[in-house]
């Protein structure tokens, strides 16, 4: 095999691999590392009023931590001011949750920039308890650390 032959068998098994590993990536993949994530399941039927208050009275202490919220509410509804991801994603992240649809309550799960799940909290979401959680996690701190030395 000459040098040639050799780049492109390297570079077929590259595009190869590149390839096996975007189909295997998950619905949440492209915010791994960059943000931290409250999933939000809404019952069918039930207010959005509560969470989308909830949202707006906190919306700089989201953006501070890098917060992106993404419905995965069943049906097609969507709520202002979330992502919402296609269907089959949508239930993808649901079986993983384990997030039925006989659900009353609204269910919040919060995800780390790690992808792990950090906390889960049902009803009413409280922003507050999870910005405590988030600033305590080691990661949140380092961020912290750094936007503090930029202001000097």
């Amino acid at each position: 095999m000459n040098l040639i032959q050799h780049c492109q068998a390297t570079l077929l098994a590259g595009i190869f691999l590149s390839m096996i590993h975007s189909a295997s990536a998950g619905p949440l993949e492209p915010y791994r590392a960059k943000n931290r994530l409250i999933l939000a399941s809404l019952p069918t039927g039930g207010s959005r009023d509560g969470f989308r208050a909830a949202l707006d009275a906190d919306r700089d202490g989201i953006d501070e931590r890098d917060l992106k919220v993404i419905d995965v509410s069943r049906g097609s509804a969507r709520m202002p001011n979330t992502l919402r991801l296609d269907a089959q994603q949508t239930s993808a992240i649901r079986e993983k949750l384990k997030l039925t649809d006989s659900e009353t309550d609204a269910v919040f799960v919060l995800i780390g920039k790690d992808g792990g799940e950090k906390a889960r909290q049902r009803g009413t979401l409280n922003l507050a308890s999870w910005f405590a959680l988030i600033d305590e996690m080691p990661m949140r701190r380092d961020e912290i650390r750094r936007r503090g030395k930029g202001r000097e």
